[in-house]
């Protein structure tokens, strides 16, 4: 994928901005009226955690920082991406961070996105040599295990989902082969912070 250096730093949403959106008015009241702690939602079922990500996304109005170890390019993963690109066309800004290990074929589409005026792509430890990228791990072995495994979506700095689930039909029950026993978590609060600036710092 093209890199572009003149690319601008970003940073979370800031806290005012933030309870200022629609999610911000939704859930501030009972954040505050809970100092310190934060609220914290299973979703265990892999349908709901797929709704829960879909709703999520369709409900922010200023920003959506998302963070996956793997993406896959199947039913699932292209309905999640194509809800980012309309949030992205609607104005939400959206900040889309994957590990380069478990992205294959998907170069093109990546850096069309990226050039999308309200969409920005990182790839983390990205391999030089594209294709074929074992060639990557056979002449820069040392940066193999060097792999950022975090799984994240958080709209407008005020709600996050966090758990084990990456994005694709596997993780979310429509695969007709392997199905992953996951648990993710719906937070709010304090929490939801932390996890944006760990984004940050990615």
């Amino acid at each position: 994928m093209p890199t572009n250096e003149n690319r601008t730093v970003s940073t979370v949403l800031a806290v005012d901005e933030a309870k200022a959106t629609r999610l911000g008015k939704a859930i501030s009241t009972r954040v505050e009226n809970h100092p310190g702690l934060s609220g914290v939602y299973p979703l265990p079922d892999p349908l709901d955690a797929f709704a829960s990500r879909f709703h999520l996304i369709r409900q922010a109005e200023q920003t959506l920082d998302v963070q996956y170890y793997i993406w896959r390019a199947d039913m699932t993963g292209t309905l999640l991406m194509e809800e980012l690109l309309d949030a992205a066309n609607r104005g939400v800004r959206v900040r889309l961070l994957l590990d380069d290990n478990e992205i294959y074929g998907t170069d093109n589409e990546l850096a069309a996105l990226n050039e999308h005026p309200n969409f920005e792509v990182r790839l983390f430890n990205p391999f030089v040599v594209r294709n074929p990228k074992w060639l990557g791990n056979i002449t820069h072995f040392s940066r193999l295990n060097r792999r950022m495994h975090n799984k994240s979506i958080t709209a407008d700095n005020m709600l996050t989902i966090a758990g084990v689930r990456d994005v694709g039909d596997p993780y979310f029950g429509v695969s007709d082969g392997t199905l992953y026993s996951d648990l993710d978590v719906l937070l709010a609060g304090p929490i939801v912070s932390e996890v944006s600036n760990d984004f940050d710092r990615y």
